[in-house]
């Protein structure tokens, strides 16, 4: 997962099609150098819109019919084709900035697009974050 844009409190975040991430799962983004990191849930999937992509789709819809020719692919052109194709773009909202393993109320901090290593994060693992006790009221982010 790469990170690709922030829009207000929302994160776009580029998703490989090899990387299961689901609508609702919770995110953590950190960048080391900083020493902070974000706290996001997944709150839609998208499907990347990357220039061509149309294109090949409709090069490959053949409505049934056998297309008759030789493929040749030497480079191996199709299977990054195909994967680009699937590529998606995860929306997310920013519930929180963790700095020092403390969770902040707070997402005006941007981390590094290069040096950010994004990973799911269990619920277990945000409700220590969180210090939950089953205490009410639970501070997690802002509408």
């Amino acid at each position: 997962m790469r990170l690709f844009k922030k829009i207000g409190n929302t994160l776009h975040i580029l998703c490989f099609p090899d990387e299961n991430v689901e609508k609702g799962e919770y995110l953590f983004i950190e960048d080391e150098k900083a020493g902070k990191a974000l706290i996001a849930q997944v709150i839609d999937i998208e499907f990347a819109n990357v220039p061509g992509v149309m294109e090949e789709l409709l090069r490959s819809s053949h409505d049934g019919y056998p297309i008759e020719g030789e493929d040749e692919d030497p480079l191996d052109v199709t299977s990054h084709i195909l994967y680009i194709q699937d590529a998606r773009i995860l929306i997310c909202k920013i519930h929180g900035t963790v700095v020092n393993g403390k969770l902040k109320q707070e997402s005006s901090w941007l981390p590094s697009r290069m040096n950010s290593k994004i990973h799911k994060l269990p619920t277990e693992s945000l409700i220590k974050m969180a210090e939950i006790n089953g205490d009410l009221p639970i501070l997690l982010g802002e509408t």
